[in-house]
């Protein structure tokens, strides 16, 4: 685990946080919420959920070494009481069903596919509870349509459109990256270069938006 790698990602990943801020501002006021977060990574949101919000927050993810940078970052913040992380995949991750009131999932869909995750998440929801799902714009009238299909219901979305990823993360990380000295550190930013690249090519490529789903 390169622990400077994580904390250059981390200090650029911030930017986007006051997006999901606008997010969860959408959110009723839930009493002592068990919070879900899918996907999580080195859990720059799950940080901030905790630090914000009432309630525990069980993040899972696969990568062994994100999960390890973030149970460092627990510590070092004293939310071993609030913030419980695992390194499992969702898919193999068990636990009582209708069991958590809030359920993040930032880019996790886009990964494994909405229409394979979102049923399973379901499962993992109280009702009238909460999905927090952070995906693409493609087919987004397709992911309407597959809520509703689903005994959900549309409560909020925030666009975000391909300036907001320049402004708020690809810009500070490039030049982060560019700055660095260390040939050994900067050949770890190979896929975020590419990523860059990819970005410059075709930006609408990276619109995103944010939907918030109550399970009825």
């Amino acid at each position: 685990m390169n622990e400077k790698y994580f904390e250059i990602k981390d200090t650029c990943r911030i930017g986007l946080i006051r997006h999901l801020e606008k997010v969860f501002s959408a959110l009723p006021e839930i009493d002592n919420p068990k919070i879900l977060d899918i996907g999580c990574g080195t859990g720059v949101p799950t940080l901030w959920i905790a630090k914000n919000y009432s309630g525990t927050i069980t993040a899972i993810d696969t990568d062994k070494d994100s999960i390890e940078y973030l149970k460092k970052k627990i510590n070092d913040n004293n939310l071993q009481d609030k913030i419980t992380a695992l390194k499992t995949s969702f898919f193999d991750f068990v636990s009582d069903p209708d069991r958590f009131d809030i359920i993040l999932a930032e880019g996790f869909l886009n990964v494994v596919g909405f229409e394979v995750a979102f049923p399973k998440v379901g499962d993992n929801l109280k009702r009238k509870g909460y999905f927090v799902i952070h995906d693409e714009f493609k087919d987004h009238e397709k992911k309407l349509e597959f809520i509703h299909d689903n005994n959900c219901k549309l409560v909020y979305t925030l666009f975000l459109d391909e300036n907001v990823w320049w402004n708020d993360y690809y810009k500070q990380l490039e030049f982060a990256i560019n700055t660095m000295n260390r040939e050994q550190i900067r050949n770890l930013f190979d896929s975020d270069l590419k990523e860059i690249e990819l970005y410059k090519q075709d930006s609408s490529a990276f619109r995103s938006i944010y939907y918030l789903v109550e399970k009825l």
